[in-house]
């Protein structure tokens, strides 16, 4: 038989009191979920600065005359590798050899020593061909030696030089030796890039020297094709 006993009725004071929690909640709940994605995003902002720091050391092509700022060869390979890139070469500039603002490696190596870079990029160059090999070799000796000295823990990558597309000189083939071997006497990795513009005028600007940005990509491609081995340590 159904029960017809009379419900017990709540006291007001206490209905109206469980209708503000229950008001109050929800717009808790509302400002929770719309505090989520500020959260979401304050927690995301460090990400990018955790990114790998790297530094380019260099010339013109390294500096990517003629073409723009994302499309240089290190700014290439950093992209690739989600590194934060410093590129600090300058034009005309070498080991030995000033570049159009008076400066040489050692002022970029300057430069370096008072970043924290994961990977230093240095590139051998067409400037020091017709430079003393014995002032070459002391100066990378040095400075390969100094980078070293300070960033114990860094990936050092080298390359060789980069020529146009006629065949390159044998004395840039020197440089490239004297380079080679500094990189390598300081655990760093030097990578032989052959000639990757050589019979390809078309990868080149009107100077005949600088890479476009289609002959940049080329550089970085035969960059990444060398650091292929090496990828478990970048």
């Amino acid at each position: 038989m159904q029960n017809t006993r009379p419900r017990a009725r709540r006291p007001l004071r206490l209905v109206l009191t469980i209708a503000a929690l229950t008001v109050a909640a929800t717009a808790l709940a509302g400002c929770a979920a719309t505090a989520q994605p500020v959260a979401a995003e304050a927690a995301a902002a460090p990400a990018g600065q955790e990114r790998p720091s790297a530094v380019a050391i260099g010339d013109s092509i390294a500096f990517g005359k003629g073409v723009g700022p994302d499309e240089s060869w290190p700014a290439l390979v950093a992209e690739q590798h989600g590194w934060r890139l410093d590129d600090l070469a300058v034009s005309g500039s070498g080991f030995v050899k000033a570049g159009w603002d008076g400066t040489t490696y050692r002022d970029q190596v300057d430069r370096a020593l008072k970043l924290h870079p994961a990977f230093i990029l240095i590139a051998a160059t067409r400037n020091d061909r017709d430079q003393d090999p014995a002032a070459v070799t002391s100066s990378a000796d040095r400075l390969l030696g100094e980078l070293r000295d300070t960033f114990p823990h860094a990936h050092i990558i080298g390359i060789t030089g980069i020529w146009g597309a006629d065949a390159q000189p044998a004395t840039l083939q020197r440089v490239d030796d004297i380079v080679g071997a500094a990189v390598r006497g300081v655990d760093g990795d030097f990578l032989d890039l052959g000639s990757p513009l050589e019979g390809k005028p078309d990868l080149l600007q009107t100077d005949g020297i600088h890479p476009n940005a289609a002959g940049q990509r080329a550089v970085a491609a035969r960059v990444e094709n060398r650091l292929a081995p090496l990828a478990a340590t970048l």
